[in-house]
């Protein structure tokens, strides 16, 4: 019995660390543009995940070793002082500032942007969802510790090599789950994937730098106002 309540909540524990290691936006956002573009989705879909179990097996591999607790709160300290000093809000506004005028001229010497059409060849487009997901599971100051905590999860498992890695598998299969499973539900939809399509296309060929713009000038204004406001 207690070998029983043990499994079940280091699995359980497993499902909820590999579902966390996967709430990406940039995995959400690339699964949306293959599903919206509807064009190879289980090729582009399939790499990404192999990304992500790549890069999360050789992070799990690698902290087996190493304890990365103090980086990560040397790290976040860091971020804190960063966030608190004026100068960083200045000099970011300052860029986004720069960002908004550069686009804006942009826009002014070229009204006119031809549509946008991707000449990219499958084994590209391939390649890139590969390393999109072996790069989101791997950079991040959350990914550290939740891997590192899934080995710690694994190792007191068993003693067995061959149970840990069996308990490492589950950890997997819930990081993937959520991309596989929408890629699926998306394919038993054929009408309405291509609806989508089509929206999708029409978007994606509109000129969007004046909204580039915008928001450049926003967030510009808005890290010089956090930069000169005191007390804040």
């Amino acid at each position: 019995m207690d070998d029983l309540a043990r499994w079940t909540a280091a699995l359980t524990t497993m499902v909820g660390l590999g579902v966390t290691l996967g709430l990406n936006p940039a995995l959400y956002a690339a699964t949306a543009d293959a599903l919206a573009q509807n064009t190879r989705v289980v090729a582009r879909v399939g790499w990404m995940v192999a990304g992500l179990a790549t890069g999360a097996t050789v992070l799990y591999l690698a902290l087996q070793s190493f304890d990365p607790t103090e980086f990560v709160a040397a790290a976040e300290r860091g971020t804190t002082e960063a966030v608190l000093d004026r100068r960083v809000d200045l000099a970011a506004g300052a860029v986004f500032l720069a960002g908004a005028v550069a686009v804006g001229i942009w826009r002014l010497r070229r009204p006119a942007q031809p549509p946008h059409r991707s000449t990219a060849s499958s084994h590209a487009h391939g390649w890139s969802s590969y390393v999109l997901g072996v790069s989101c599971s791997i950079v991040g100051f959350t990914t550290l510790p939740i891997m590192y905590m899934t080995g710690r999860v694994a190792d007191g498992v068993s003693d067995h090599p061959l149970l840990r890695w069996l308990a490492y598998a589950v950890f997997l299969a819930a990081l993937v789950a959520p991309f596989v499973l929408l890629a699926t539900a998306w394919m038993r939809f054929p009408t309405t994937a291509a609806r989508v399509n089509g929206v999708y296309m029409r978007l994606i060929e509109k000129d969007h730098r004046v909204l580039y713009a915008v928001v450049l000038l926003v967030a510009g204004v808005a890290c010089v106002i956090l930069g000169v406001v005191p007390g804040r």
